[in-house]
């Protein structure tokens, strides 16, 4: 894998990028986010990779051109995606109906869809079918903007996080708009019960330490894309939520029986700081943290 998506997407951009999520080197996808100011052209160049692209406002006019041909000029609304095709050379004349925004730029490697595909029990990478501005999808463009908020707030995701929605934005694309192929057969059967009882003791053993869906992958025996379906099966959740469920489950032991700050018990499971700790603590329970532990000592 030459390309190195940040680079692109300041080319693309003319701004100057970071990373929302880079898993480039290990498992082929990369996202970045782009201010837009005004009326601005985007000079893809030759697409190298199948690159989704979200915006995030609406478009007065949007002249797309492939290969030197005009190939789409209409208006897009907020929130519609469109997926370049490898090997073709893009550029895009953009009019928004405002003077700010944000576009996405999601960047699918294929190894990850390669590994998608053998999780789908197809012997190749996924080919994603072309389209151009013209689909509605809630999944996509909820996840685009809470990358965006993250990217606006400073708060990027932890490495499971970002593993995992890597991996489920991609099953997700290559369920709804995968090119044509041989039917295939679903590779992730239910977790049995001694798998699961090796994950649940594997997440246990320090949850304070860095969990990745790798590692949690590995430990079944499976590949990440495969152990996302099955676990989910098996469950009824993802693997992230699983971990800050038995995060929040030591937690709150630890309100119960000791006298510890709160700071110190967050950082101590794994939260990355007692702001993050708060929000998922609600989450599971429904209540703060400080309030947990007062009616827990009947101080309420």
């Amino acid at each position: 894998m030459h390309l190195n998506p940040l680079r692109h997407a300041e080319r693309v951009t003319g701004r100057r990028q970071s990373a929302l999520i880079d898993l480039w080197s290990t498992t082929g996808f990369a996202a970045a986010v782009s201010e837009v100011t005004g009326p601005h052209i985007y000079e893809f160049g030759e697409l190298p990779v199948p690159t989704v692209a979200i915006t995030l406002y609406d478009v007065r006019r949007h002249v797309l051109m492939e290969n030197g041909k005009v190939r789409r000029d209409a208006p897009v609304r907020s929130g519609r995606f469109r997926i370049g095709q490898p090997g073709r050379r893009v550029v895009v004349d953009a009019i928004p109906d405002t003077q700010w925004g944000k576009l996405l730029l999601l960047y699918l490697g294929e190894p990850l869809l390669r590994e998608v595909g053998a999780s789908l029990g197809s012997a190749g990478p996924i080919s994603l079918r072309d389209t151009a501005w013209d689909i509605d999808d809630p999944l996509l463009e909820v996840s685009a903007k809470r990358l965006v908020e993250a990217s606006d707030s400073g708060d990027r995701p932890n490495a499971l996080l970002a593993e995992q929605l890597a991996y489920t934005l991609a099953l997700h694309l290559t369920d709804r708009y995968s090119a044509p192929r041989g039917a295939t057969a679903d590779q992730s059967a239910p977790l049995e019960a001694p798998v699961r009882d090796r994950i649940a003791e594997f997440v246990r053993a320090d949850l304070g330490a860095p969990i990745t869906l790798a590692a949690m992958a590995e430990v079944a025996g499976m590949s990440p894309s495969t152990f996302i379906r099955s676990f989910k099966r098996s469950t009824g959740m993802t693997p992230h939520r699983f971990v800050v469920e038995q995060r929040v489950a030591a937690a709150r032991r630890l309100l119960e029986t000791s006298d510890l700050p709160i700071v110190e018990i967050a950082l101590g499971v794994g939260f990355s700081s007692q702001s993050h700790f708060g929000v998922a603590f609600r989450q599971v329970t429904g209540e703060s943290p400080a309030r947990y532990r007062r009616s827990q000592r009947g101080r309420e």
